[in-house]
């Protein structure tokens, strides 16, 4: 479980691509959500994901073959930079999961708990944020942001951060990641948070 948790939160956070949509605005009419990117922004392959993916360098070598053994497609993800890119392409993505043995936890607490075993897994860890309350589309939702070192298997170095949203509905919650850069050179925060604001989710 402690794996298999983890596995989820790091593919929010830094997973970068998706099987291919048409238009600005993603809509899925089965898990009642919907977000507007925009317009140069990119849609990416599920191959282009699981290359992404192969190339994330982590201290725990069991979680890094997990990562790529449970690897699925999200919900929908987008990145600034058409891929490939030679930075840290900035890049808002969503998951969508049961909630079984978290059901009763508050939002903010299951954020929490994963916090330590982040601390962990990314070299030179802040907490910069959170985990705090907040709304997403009018539901109550957790937010927390965080600072590390992303290091890639062709040895390159970019100073991250990461921000994540936790939206409960039902017997679902919504995942929303995005990454940055922290000094924001090739792409800002705001662009995310103009993102987050045209998320729609039926209630």
């Amino acid at each position: 479980m402690r794996i298999l948790g983890v596995v989820v939160l790091v593919l929010t956070l830094m997973g970068t691509a998706v099987l291919a949509e048409d238009g600005d605005t993603f809509r899925s009419a089965t898990a009642g959500f919907e977000v507007t990117k925009p317009t140069d922004w990119q849609y990416l392959t599920a191959e282009e994901n699981q290359e992404n993916l192969s190339r994330i360098e982590l201290s725990d070598e069991e979680l890094r073959a997990a990562l790529l053994k449970y690897a699925t497609v999200p919900l929908v993800a987008t990145t600034k930079h058409p891929e490939p890119f030679d930075d840290l392409n900035p890049s808002f993505r969503v998951n969508m999961r049961p909630l079984g043995e978290l059901a009763a936890l508050p939002a903010t607490e299951v954020l929490g708990a994963f916090l330590p075993q982040f601390e962990q897994l990314f070299e030179e860890f802040e907490l910069a944020e959170g985990p705090v309350e907040t709304e997403v589309s009018g539901l109550p939702a957790a937010y927390v942001r965080m600072n590390y070192t992303l290091r890639t298997g062709d040895d390159l170095t970019f100073p991250t951060c990461s921000e994540l949203w936790i939206v409960p509905r039902g017997e679902f919650f919504f995942m929303i990641g995005a990454g940055t850069r922290q000094d924001e050179a090739t792409g800002t925060r705001k662009e995310i948070h103009d993102i987050l604001k045209s998320v729609k989710i039926e209630h």
